[in-house]
């Protein structure tokens, strides 16, 4: 098997789930180097003294080394995980497009949908493939991380011109060391990703995003944590409207159904996460830009094309938007 060593990743976007991924690959042998914004987040790196990231209460600490673009990293960018927020994906990559090797690999992990499209047509050439998780983090503080769930990651083509090529590499020895992991018996040192290859991507980054579509807005809207969603007297009726809404896009899309439905779905998890804020309440309570567009806005977007009105994430997204302007 070849090690993970042999396949260095760099990662944009050192959130939660980004440093996760890189004190998980660090600690499994990959050479991780961390692609920050500015002056302003080297300086947060420096001070939190590396990434801490504390894991079924175990903590790790890595040092790997960072660059900003001002200062960039001699050697050409190979491997890119991006795990920035998705409405920020290009002004993230497009400063390191001049050392991005030609053949570069390109995984986005993010939530929403509709990024990848947008950086393929920046980027023609470009090999994406794109990747959705149900792990859980969330950042204490700058790259000091708490791991909330243990989750799935999917990985998969996006590319178009990829379609026929095989698995790269670098990525099957990600899944290997994501089955390596599984094999151990005694509690490994470091976090655990479990990962699996996908055959068709959009399938399950669909199943994401529906239940972030229907979960995730009306929390921020309502300020409340998950679980409060299940009998809150406006919220829960909205959550049924856009259930239906949404599988009728996908529908219409060609998605395959979640087994359960889409409410007994968003039903079971909001009872097993009830006291978690989302990403998007988090978002909207720091006055920070929420995903959505990449979310709701999306489903929107696909139900225009077949002419279906998705009034309720229409109403989501203005309601959201004018509380975040509040």
């Amino acid at each position: 098997m070849t090690r993970l060593s042999s396949y260095p990743w760099h990662i944009c976007g050192v959130g939660a789930i980004g440093s996760l991924w890189a004190s998980a690959l660090t600690t499994h042998g990959s050479t991780v180097t961390l692609l920050l914004k500015g002056k302003t987040q080297l300086a947060q790196y420096q001070a939190a003294g590396g990434v801490n990231v504390l894991s079924d209460d175990v903590h790790t600490c890595i040092h790997p080394k960072a660059f900003i673009p001002h200062s960039p990293p001699t050697e050409k960018i190979k491997h890119l995980l991006v795990c920035c927020k998705s409405y920020a994906t290009l002004d993230a990559i497009l400063p390191w497009r001049q050392h991005l090797a030609h053949d570069a690999q390109i995984m986005l992990l993010q939530n929403g949908m509709g990024s990848a499209q947008e950086l393929q047509r920046a980027l023609p050439k470009a090999n994406i493939y794109c990747a959705t998780s149900t792990d859980g983090a969330w950042r204490k503080g700058p790259f000091d991380v708490v791991r909330a769930g243990h989750g799935e990651t999917f990985i998969g083509i996006f590319s178009d011109h990829l379609l026929d090529a095989e698995i790269p590499a670098s990525i099957q020895s990600l899944l290997q060391a994501s089955q390596d992991s599984d094999d151990h018996k005694h509690k490994p040192p470091a976090p655990i990703l479990n990962i699996s290859w996908h055959t068709d991507i959009r399938t399950p980054m669909w199943h994401k995003l529906a239940v972030n579509s229907v979960i995730n807005a009306l929390t921020a809207i309502y300020q409340c944590p998950n679980g409060e969603l299940i009998n809150h007297p406006q919220g829960w009726p909205r959550l049924q409207q856009l259930c239906i809404e949404t599988q009728d896009v996908m529908a219409r899309v060609g998605i395959v159904p979640l087994g359960q439905g889409l409410l007994n779905t968003a039903l079971r998890i909001l009872q097993k996460t009830a006291l978690n804020k989302s990403s998007m309440l988090q978002d909207c309570q720091a006055g920070s830009p929420t995903e959505i567009e990449a979310i709701n806005g999306y489903i929107i977007e696909q139900g225009a094309l077949y002419h279906l009105p998705c009034a309720g994430h229409k109403q989501v997204c203005e309601d959201l938007r004018r509380i975040c302007a509040s």
